[in-house]
């Protein structure tokens, strides 16, 4: 598909900057199909069973007692509620968003990073969360204070671990914000935190059973199968599976836990537009290099994904680019100066 060639040229120009990944995992042939991995399927030879290492079972929880475990996660972050209720109320001014914010040190510190980053190049500092929200508009903030609460509450022990996650995060929410943008269909904000959501099944699972999830990647890398595939068989669901019944639990909407549970899936005919960007916002952030562990493949997306959108190889390429500079401004307002 040209619009997949495209990718795959951000992808390569991405590889020559950072690195090669693991060259038995991603070489290919000079026709394009993969010689040692998985691309979008659960099988890389026609014998799949004589390449992957056995499958070390284990005592792992079903999926009910594994949400049990964390009760807290029934609902979504306070300020998250309370912003989300503020900014669809006709009450929602700059200064009343604002003194939301302000009762929390660190979403005010992560607001007034991404409002002075290079990706909004202010003429002076920004200096007053009520100005940085003028700046970035409701929705904007409503999506960057999502991130970061949903950072605070739920991160690894490993802080590469967590490092690696939000990156991955961060990434697919701005690429699949960007296509609501260009393509229409689905709010830009919704868009957002569908993609930051979308894999909070896999966070729930590093949070819980660090070392279990730690099995799962090990898995995936060793066997080049996809990580959900490798959750299906260590465990009996997938983070897609955790995702979707947590975030039913949250109310926010049946589109956004859609497009948790799909964002894998092999066929997007069927799919809202929410879901499309999701999965794309998702196939994009791969393609850049951020990415899960076990997860460093350009995969193939999702049956007619590509074709629902109408974009020229040019418009595409240029909204990945973009996607690529605003995930770094992202990645400045989560992390700060650590993020370099």
């Amino acid at each position: 598909h040209p619009l997949l060639a495209e990718l795959a040229g951000w992808a390569r120009t991405r590889l020559l900057r950072d690195g090669q990944p693991d060259a038995a995992r991603t070489a290919r042939n000079p026709s394009g199909t993969s010689t040692g991995g998985a691309i979008g399927n659960d099988t890389a030879t026609d014998d799949p069973a004589a390449t992957r290492p056995p499958v070390l079972r284990v005592d792992a929880p079903s999926l009910a007692a594994l949400l049990a475990r964390r009760p807290a996660l029934t609902t979504p972050p306070e300020v998250v509620q309370r912003l989300s209720a503020l900014v669809a109320s006709d009450d929602a001014t700059p200064d009343a968003v604002a003194r939301v914010i302000q009762h929390d040190t660190y979403l005010t510190a992560a607001v007034l990073r991404i409002a002075n980053s290079p990706l909004h190049a202010p003429l002076v500092p920004v200096e007053t969360v009520t100005r940085a929200v003028m700046l970035l508009g409701m929705r904007q903030i409503l999506s960057l204070v999502t991130a970061a609460s949903l950072m605070r509450l739920m991160t690894p022990r490993d802080v590469s671990a967590r490092r690696t996650f939000w990156r991955h995060a961060a990434c697919a929410a701005t690429a699949a914000r960007a296509l609501a943008v260009a393509c229409g269909g689905a709010d830009p904000g919704r868009a957002f935190v569908a993609g930051m959501l979308q894999d909070i099944g896999h966070l729930l699972l590093m949070g819980n059973l660090p070392d279990l999830a730690a099995q799962i990647s090990r898995r995936a890398l060793q066997g080049a199968v996809p990580i959900q595939a490798a959750e299906r068989e260590l465990l009996g669901y997938d983070h897609c599976d955790i995702g979707r019944r947590l975030l039913d639990a949250w109310r926010l909407g049946d589109a956004v836990a859609e497009a948790a549970a799909t964002h894998h899936g092999p066929d997007a005919r069927a799919w809202t537009d929410l879901g499309l960007y999701v999965h794309l916002g998702d196939l994009i952030a791969v393609a850049l290099g951020y990415h899960m562990p076990g997860d460093e493949l350009l995969r193939q997306p999702a049956h007619g994904a590509l074709d629902r959108l109408k974009l020229t190889p040019a418009e595409f390429s240029s909204l990945v680019g973009h996607v690529l500079a605003d995930t770094e401004a992202m990645e400045l307002a989560l992390f700060g100066d650590a993020a370099a």
